[in-house]
């Protein structure tokens, strides 16, 4: 169960490193070279994504907050990821994964921006700036798709 600020905290770096490990498997599979620059990006972003949230954490917390506020319960089921590929997936195979990662990544840092909203702003602003970045970077995978559905039928 999700239930302070400093288990959102811990649980959002842990996630962040799940999905970079899944971009890193990614990017060093030539079959999927098509989007390697786009995991690059992504393998980056991650850890400015944990970064940030961890910073700004630390920059506000104290322990009369953390324990002052209650926190909407979250579920670490609600937001399980799967990053296992399997040898036969085709490149839109593991970029739908990879939006299913990402959606999932997207609804955790604004179910966790909602959750401490009572807090001063910085913590629930920093998963805001993280959701969105996740929003865009489904949107560069969809493109991604889109890319290869066009030079198969080409």
């Amino acid at each position: 169960m999700l239930n302070t600020t400093s288990i959102f905290i811990r649980f959002h770096g842990e996630f962040e490193d799940e999905i970079k490990a899944f971009y890193e498997s990614l990017a060093v599979i030539d079959k999927y070279s098509a989007g390697r620059e786009t995991f690059l990006t992504f393998i980056k972003e991650n850890k400015k994504h944990k970064d940030m949230v961890l910073r700004t954490y630390r920059e506000v917390i104290t322990d009369a907050l953390e324990a002052a506020f209650p926190l909407r319960n979250l579920n670490e089921s609600d937001y399980e990821i799967k990053t296992k590929l399997m040898e036969d997936m085709s490149f839109q195979d593991v970029i739908k994964i990879a939006i299913e990662i990402e959606e999932k990544s997207y609804k955790y840092c604004r179910d966790a921006g909602e959750s401490t909203s009572g807090l001063l702003a910085d913590i629930p602003q920093a998963f805001e700036w993280v959701a969105k970045r996740k929003k865009i970077r489904i949107r560069k995978l969809e493109d991604l798709i889109a890319r290869e559905l066009a030079l198969h039928l080409a």
